[in-house]
């Protein structure tokens, strides 16, 4: 994979420059005010028809945000006026995925385990996958590294390919795929494991990284040069123990060689790029755009939420249009199809290049700002702080959808795993006794329409405490308590698990030290280091062995 890079000339831009940081931050700000955008206007005329839309909308054309009404949370749920410039789930995800994202890498786990099984209970729309594995990850045995959920294999929906835009933005380099691309998978296989909705974001991260690298649309060409980068990502994800050794695992025990069927993927995601490369014959820029929709067949229901189908759509719509504010009302007013994502992801591919904000703001625009360019200010090297995610050592998910809002002992509204937040509004009941919902405004800046009861629980461990430390911060300060003072200032970090895997390869064959350094690794690490560590030992146990160069003193600090 270190050679197969999207532009192979091209010379990574370093972002450490304050006219280069500006750049990106400039680019990744319209980058995500574009894509919420693109969904708050397309979701007025998604899953419906040009009637149920004339409703919608008053009898109006749809050519900007406005307010409307909407069924919140299913058949039991309530009829509520959203504001100007709502968004869906596909801008809430991006916001998680966003919020987990550290100068220190992507927290996969604070994502899977704490955003995503809280996300259901302010979710305004949601796929059918994404909901089933964010409702499968809130059990504690549950690692986002093999979320089989019931229909897992089936999942090619464009749910991750939605919401792995902060990836890219957070990326050094964009013009080398492996520098972002293992995180796009992290984050896509948390929900999404068939290699049609991986295929979506994969290109949907190349061609964003094409757009931000080069500051130009992606081509046809360029869309396809993007497939042989993806071919290259079953060895890329080697590099990545969890995927490789667990994913990948659990994947081809219920389905078969992923090398074969990501091949597979492969050679269809070209076949689709080259039908819709053609010219199309029409004129106008929205008769060009519902060409390609045909040829996608885009609305029929069993290839509208395409992950690879829609990534290639919204590159489509860029062909077709380039001005941002008209290329997403032709997605929008394109009924039959995933209107608010395809929209979106052009949205965000489109606003790279924009040099203007959207016309309308959208809902929260100052936190897709300051999140834009805290991202922008990652990929150029600074640290700038993240959110505090609880102690997942000790976290537990809410039991139901109607849990995650809880108070205070001085009766402070407060979201697990997000904050404080204030009332924004008055509960407002449902056709389920015991459930409200309600307009919150959390402290960090996004506003919720939250599933709540009606009675709320009142959490003594949230009254007046501190930010819980993240799952990093929890590591290092185990590993604090475990070493001789005189070596904390050499620390990575975190539990050094080299240290402790050379240890265990060394001494293979005493049973009692490998218990003792699986004991501690349980003990101190994180699910996904005692994944790893667990892997790490397997192969150890299932290989001969080699020896370590450790020294005595290092065989003491595991």
């Amino acid at each position: 994979m270190t050679e197969q890079v999207l532009f192979p000339n091209a010379v990574p831009k370093s972002t450490s420059s304050q006219g280069e940081l500006t750049r990106r931050r400039l680019q990744v700000r319209h980058s995500a005010l574009w894509a919420a955008y693109g969904d708050a206007l397309g979701r007025i005329s998604e899953l419906t028809d040009k009637a149920g839309l004339k409703r919608r909308t008053a009898g109006k054309p749809l050519c900007q945000p406005i307010r409307w009404k909407r069924r919140i949370g299913g058949i039991s749920g309530v009829i509520e006026l959203l504001p100007i410039g709502c968004y869906s789930d596909d801008s809430q995800l991006r916001l998680a995925t966003g919020r987990a994202i550290r100068p220190d890498g992507f927290d996969v786990e604070a994502f899977a385990k704490v955003e995503l099984p809280v996300w259901l209970s302010y979710a305004l729309g949601g796929g059918k996958s994404t909901s089933a594995a964010s409702m499968n990850l809130a059990k504690a045995k549950v690692p986002w590294f093999a979320n089989t959920f019931i229909g897992w294999t089936n999942s090619g929906g464009n749910g991750a390919a939605m919401r792995i835009q902060p990836h890219v933005w957070a990326a050094a380099a964009p013009s080398y795929p492996e520098s972002f691309l293992l995180d796009v998978v992290r984050n896509a296989i948390c929900t999404h494991s068939h290699p049609t909705a991986l295929m979506g974001a994969v290109l949907h991260a190349l061609t964003l990284a094409n757009t931000i690298d080069t500051g130009c649309l992606p081509t046809p060409d360029d869309l396809l040069k993007a497939t042989r980068v993806a071919a290259e990502l079953p060895k890329l994800m080697q590099n990545d123990r969890e995927v490789a050794s667990y994913w990948r695992a659990t994947f081809e025990r219920e389905v078969g060689s992923f090398s074969k069927e990501w091949e597979r993927t492969v050679a269809e995601a070209e076949e689709v790029i080259r039908k819709v490369r053609i010219n199309p014959s029409s004129a106008s820029s929205e008769a060009r755009y519902a060409e390609i929709i045909d040829r996608l067949r885009l609305r029929e229901k069993a290839c509208r939420g395409s992950g690879l189908l829609t990534a290639v759509a919204a590159v489509g719509l860029t062909w077709c249009e380039t001005q941002p504010e008209e290329a997403l009302r032709i997605a929008t007013n394109a009924i039959g199809t995933d209107t608010d994502t395809i929209a979106t992801m052009a949205g965000a591919i489109l606003g790279t290049i924009a040099q203007v904000e959207p016309p309308v703001k959208v809902l929260d625009a100052d936190l897709f700002c300051s999140e834009a360019d805290r991202l922008a200010e990652i990929a150029g090297g600074k640290q700038p702080p993240s959110h505090r995610y609880p102690d997942l050592l000790n976290w537990s998910a809410p039991r139901t959808h109607a849990d995650a809002l809880t108070c205070s002992e001085s009766g402070g509204l407060h979201v697990l795993g997000l904050g404080p937040a204030k009332a924004q509004s008055e509960p407002k009941a449902s056709r389920q006794k015991d459930f409200s919902w309600q307009w919150l405004k959390l402290e960090i800046g996004q506003t919720l329409f939250i599933k709540r009861r009606k009675m709320l629980e009142r959490d003594v461990t949230i009254s007046e405490q501190p930010p819980h430390p993240t799952t990093h911060d929890v590591a290092r300060r185990e590993l604090d308590n475990t070493l001789p003072e005189k070596e904390m200032a050499q620390k990575s970090g975190s539990l050094n698990l080299k240290r402790a895997v050379d240890y265990v390869r060394e001494h293979r064959d005493n049973d009692q030290i490998v218990g003792k350094a699986l004991r501690r690794v349980v003990s101190e690490g994180s699910i996904g280091e005692i994944a790893v560590f667990t892997a790490s030992l397997i192969d150890i146990l299932q290989q001969p062995g080699e020896q370590s160069d450790l020294s005595t003193a290092d065989r003491h600090k595991i």
